[in-house]
């Protein structure tokens, strides 16, 4: 039985691999990013990186995640940079058992490539994410590309008051 941080994102229980999980905050602080996909909430300047925030539920289900005291944000490693999820609630960190669902929800041509495994918490099926799936090709490239855009330009706003000090 593997480690996971179990959340909650349209009533329906999710998790992650607690080895892709960088650390869980508490903000809704975003800075709002023109001309991307609504389920891009923004991004969140952490550590000196520009992180893009996902709302979950509006990414699988088409609906806005509802600010409460429980939403979190679970900042992941993500095709070599960082990624945060912007969740309803986090359950907490579980050992899970796998099941053998994807086999047939597979067979039904059912399964989204987003989803790795079935697991059981007590009596509730989680679904395991697989982040590298979770978005198409061009919402990746898009991701990457206004991250990288946002991380130059604030390198040469540095260079730019390092220079005039």
């Amino acid at each position: 039985m593997d480690q996971y941080v179990v959340f909650k994102s349209h009533d329906q229980y999710f998790a992650l691999p607690v080895q892709v999980i960088t650390r869980i905050i508490e903000t809704d602080d975003f800075i709002s990013l023109p001309d991307v996909p609504d389920f891009v909430l923004g991004v969140f300047e952490h550590q000196k990186h520009m992180i893009p925030i996902i709302d979950l539920r509006r990414k699988l289900f088409n609906e806005f995640t509802t600010k409460s005291d429980a939403t979190k944000v679970i900042l992941c490693d993500w095709q070599d940079q960082h990624l945060g999820l912007y969740v309803e609630n986090i359950i907490g960190i579980e050992h899970l058992k796998e099941t053998d669902y994807e086999k047939e929800l597979t067979k039904a041509d059912l399964k989204h490539d987003y989803i790795g495994k079935f697991l059981k918490l007590k009596d509730q099926v989680v679904i395991s994410l697989e982040l590298e799936f979770l978005f198409d090709n061009q919402q990746s490239e898009n991701l990457t590309s206004t991250v990288e855009k946002l991380e130059k330009a604030e390198e040469n706003a540095n260079d730019d008051e390092s220079q005039t000090s």
